[in-house]
């Protein structure tokens, strides 16, 4: 979703109400996620959920790893 688009943008300061930060590709979003955290991500960005997903099989991996 383009930020313009969204209910939660304010088009007169051109930034986010809930001051998240909306990564056009996938490269970024990682990036994003790995600096400011998955949260500062937007809810409608393309790629969150792809993340969330990411990070979920990463917790689960290290934990059977640990469970050894």
């Amino acid at each position: 979703m383009y930020c313009r688009d969204c209910a939660r943008y304010d088009p007169e300061i051109k930034r986010c109400k809930d001051e998240k930060v909306n990564p056009q590709n996938w490269e970024t979003a990682v990036t994003v996620a790995q600096v400011l955290g998955l949260r500062s991500i937007c809810v409608f960005n393309d790629y969150r959920e792809r993340l969330v997903r990411a990070r979920g099989l990463d917790i689960q991996a290290k934990a059977e790893k640990d469970a050894e």
